[in-house]
């Protein structure tokens, strides 16, 4: 069978959680024998075809202002301009109608298609094909995909703008024949607003990016050891972790303060990400000797820092789906201290697998922070594994499978 995935952006230009879910699947159906067909978008000049054996990249450049990934350099102004484009981009539709003509796919599977066009679902129920379609944020009711918690109820989520943006999304996507979502919460969100009203709206949690064989081949395995007794040596202090972009609506500068004002001499904080507040919040913990930022890094490096923390923070100040984050973390047995909101409570068994407090509440954070001990870690730990352990490895593709209509 033939799938055809559709994502805005991928390597090497993805950013966050939604294009490890994109590249899983498509690694999972190419195992599964499916000939995948991968759309997405390109900064360069050049728009290119990639083609292997069960897998065709098709990088096309949308014509507007800038490409998605720029947004952030240009005025608010000129990105309402692009806004306005984005969603009926006809020259980005022309050449994915020219595309699907062309492989016939059994099945088009949609996932963020700001930057792309939100033209592209009117198009596929045009070409009379099967429409799965995954939500991933808020995106469809909020431009920057972003709703800070402590602001939901603001005019600038609620105001005429916000509603007429909303309006102008769900009436170009109407209700493709599927719509997943990682979290019920989000399914909420939109279904309360009056989206996919025809659509079998499901849960499905998103895939684990890292895999066994990638635990037990990679470099940094071999060495586990050697990191075990390293722990050994220095089990007074306690790791934490922060993974993911730098940006305000992440929270990093909360869990940055609530370290410096901790007066506990063994708590260590490594952040990895890049972003674009690395450089201030780099500035204003350097003298911070308990703070570490690494910067952007690949998935080994990640995975090698998973193994040495204790604790993995998830500061975020905007709503969140069902963040990739906490499944890594879980998946190499550590706890998570997170936000407590709608997609994030939904995965977080409190005091269980993890902690949660009040989103930017730097002194929640600390408190939190100051009450950590190693017995109640690796308690928290042993229940981390077993979220993992309860996920089959094929849950996530199978169900894929179902909702696709395709024999496993």
């Amino acid at each position: 069978m033939k799938i055809t995935i559709i994502n805005n952006i991928y390597a090497p230009y993805d950013r966050g959680g939604a294009e490890q879910v994109v590249k899983k699947t498509i690694q999972e159906l190419i195992k599964k024998g499916h000939q995948v067909v991968l759309i997405t978008g390109t900064p360069e000049s050049e728009e290119c075809v990639k083609q292997s054996e069960h897998l065709t990249i098709y990088r096309i450049k949308p014509k507007n202002i800038f490409f998605y990934t720029s947004a952030h350099k240009f005025n608010p102004l000129v990105r309402l301009i692009w806004h306005g484009l984005n969603m009926v981009n006809i020259f980005a539709v022309k050449k994915i109608k020219t595309i699907l003509k062309n492989e016939q796919p059994d099945v088009v599977h949609t996932h963020n298609l700001m930057g792309l066009s939100f033209l592209i679902p009117r198009l596929i129920r045009f070409m009379k094909l099967y429409h799965v379609h995954t939500i991933h944020d808020v995106q469809l009711v909020e431009p920057s995909g972003m709703i800070l918690k402590q602001k939901e109820h603001s005019w600038r989520y609620n105001g005429l703008p916000t509603k007429i943006y909303a309006w102008c999304t769900k009436t170009l996507f109407g209700s493709p024949d599927v719509v997943i979502s990682p979290s019920q919460f989000l399914i909420n969100f939109y279904v309360s607003r009056g989206f996919f009203t025809q659509s079998n709206c499901v849960v499905v949690r998103n895939p684990i990016p890292f895999s066994r064989e990638f635990f037990v081949s990679s470099t940094f395995d071999k060495n586990s050891k050697a990191t075990d007794d390293s722990k050994k040596e220095t089990q007074q202090q306690i790791s934490l972790l922060c993974v993911g972009q730098i940006e305000k609506h992440k929270g990093v500068e909360t869990v940055v303060r609530a370290v410096m004002q901790s007066d506990r001499d063994n708590i260590k904080l490594v952040i990895l990400g890049s972003g674009s507040e690395l450089e201030r919040l780099s500035v204003l913990a350097k003298d911070d000797r308990r703070i570490t930022f690494v910067g952007r890094a690949t998935r080994e490096v990640v995975a090698s820092y998973f193994l040495q923390s204790d604790l993995t923070v998830v500061p975020s100040l905007c709503y969140e789906n069902s963040p990739t984050v906490i499944f890594e973390s879980f998946f190499f047995g550590v706890p998570v201290l997170a936000s407590k909101m709608e997609g994030i409570a939904e995965l977080i068994e409190e005091g269980k697998n993890g902690i949660t407090f009040e989103a930017g509440n730097v002194e929640a954070l600390q408190k939190q922070i100051a009450t950590l001990s190693h017995k109640q870690l690796k308690q928290m730990s042993g229940n981390a594994k077993e979220v993992i352990t309860k996920m089959k490895k094929s849950a996530y593709i199978d169900q894929l499978m179902d909702l696709y209509r395709l024999p496993r």
